[in-house]
């Protein structure tokens, strides 16, 4: 006979016996029951994140570097996080990634009353309706089923049962797949939507997407498109310094940064949306790559990147955010912006803060940015393209 658990205990169970090794939380009924059983039942003192999108986005980056993760949400939570969680559609993952997301049908600990299946079905993403009966072998399967498809998956919970009864018989999973580099999935750019549009249909219908014919990747600047080509040449000279100094996981934004990926430097190993560099960052380090680095632009770092900075703090983790400074929304048609709302949002962070002046003195550059990757903690440094 089967002991009986509280909803609670039963996923925290599940997310251990699933090789669960990093959960991201924002607080909200139901989840935070969960969180803390499942810190108690690990042992590890995981921190509470302060915004879905930055808590996404760290599980996510860890999933892609190989660590199975969780992030354990209310249904709000999962609507603020909803820009990293599309993103994550077309990069996939490597390791299993869960979403479990609490809701609160009668308001009872919530501003509103809201009804996230809609919109989760909307979104895409594969999901699960989740009772206290069945809760700990569907937390399982999604597990499973999110690294069979190398997709996040979302699990929806009433929070109303987190305390009900359960029982479950324990199951393991087998060994994490191996994370390669593989800028064609992993780099959510207009260059490769076509391709990751075609292969999400397939993971959907849990059908094989492997023999989706590959783009040509093209090589950086020669074969990029005219407009491509010019608002990448400033960066040309800093790549090239980039590629003098050993990065271990690089993330980027949706930015003309992200074309260092390109050969011939081979640097960017991922990129989501426009700010999410940093919070994947975080999740590589945490997933056990030394020197994780963040490329975003001034335009993404002012929208959401610096959303994360008071996070990588908190958990100290030795991240590189390396931003690209040009006064303008380069991307969405070179709309300008003061740099000195950059600058202020900086304030907090000076001690971290190291000065690129002309990226395209290598001297300079390879000084800063070996100081930078040897650093044992945070570093953001700014490159002036002004």
């Amino acid at each position: 006979m089967c002991a009986a658990f509280k909803l609670s205990d039963a996923i925290a169970h599940a997310l251990n016996d699933g090789g669960i090794q990093l959960a991201t939380h924002v607080p909200g009924f139901g989840a935070i029951q969960t969180f803390e059983a499942f810190c108690k039942l690990t042992g590890k003192d995981f921190p509470t994140s302060f915004h879905e999108e930055v808590a996404f986005g760290i599980a996510h980056g860890a999933a892609i570097a190989g660590m199975r993760s969780a992030v354990i949400i209310k249904s709000h939570g999962l609507a603020k996080a909803m820009n990293a969680v599309m993103d994550s559609l077309s990069a996939g993952v490597t390791a299993g990634m869960v979403i479990c997301v609490f809701e609160d049908p009668g308001g009872s600990h919530s501003d509103n009353i809201i009804d996230i299946e809609p919109l989760v079905r909307g979104s895409g993403i594969p999901y699960y309706l989740v009772s206290a009966k069945n809760g700990y072998d569907l937390v399982i399967s999604a597990i499973a089923q999110s690294e069979k498809d190398q997709l996040p998956i979302v699990l929806i919970f009433n929070a109303n049962e987190i305390n009900t009864m359960t029982t479950f018989k324990s199951q393991k999973l087998s060994a994490v797949p191996a994370y390669n580099r593989d800028i064609i999935q992993r780099l959510v750019v207009p260059l490769f939507a076509e391709y990751q549009r075609e292969v999400l249909l397939m993971k959907s219908a849990h059908m094989s997407w492997k023999n989706i014919r590959r783009p040509e990747t093209p090589t950086s600047p020669d074969s990029l498109p005219p407009d491509y080509q010019r608002a990448v040449a400033p960066y040309q000279p800093l790549f090239s310094t980039l590629k003098k100094i050993e990065t271990g996981f690089v993330s980027g934004d949706t930015g003309v940064s992200t074309l260092s990926a390109l050969s011939p430097y081979d640097i960017v190993h991922t990129a989501t949306y426009m700010g999410g560099s940093v919070p994947l960052a975080m999740g590589a380090s945490l997933a056990g790559f030394k020197n994780a680095w963040a490329f975003t632009g001034d335009f993404s770092f002012i929208a959401a990147g610096h959303i994360a900075l008071i996070e990588a703090i908190m958990r100290k983790l030795p991240i590189k955010v390396l931003l690209f400074a040009n006064g303008k929304a380069q991307t969405t048609g070179g709309q300008t912006l003061e740099l000195e709302l950059m600058e202020r949002i900086l304030k907090g962070y000076e001690p971290y803060i190291r000065r690129i002046a002309n990226p395209a003195d290598e001297s300079e550059a390879l000084g800063v940015l070996k100081e930078a990757n040897d650093a044992a903690d945070l570093r953001i440094i700014i490159a002036n393209f002004t």
